[in-house]
């Protein structure tokens, strides 16, 4: 009984890690995830800048 459970726990990890993999790397969806990334950095630098420097922006 544990070994089939510890067995369906591989497998479902397994899938997970398997999908994971295929959104993140594969090669027809590697443009899409550069843009999410590349817009995640400049809203964080955005956030960051303005977190810094925003008073000198204040009129």
């Amino acid at each position: 009984m544990a070994q089939a459970r510890q067995l369906e726990q591989e497998q479902g990890q397994g899938s997970f890690v398997q999908s994971v993999k295929s959104e993140l790397f594969s090669p027809e969806k590697r443009q899409g995830n550069l843009n999410i990334a590349l817009s995640l950095s400049v809203f964080a630098g955005a956030i960051v800048f303005l977190r810094n420097f925003g008073e000198l922006l204040a009129v």
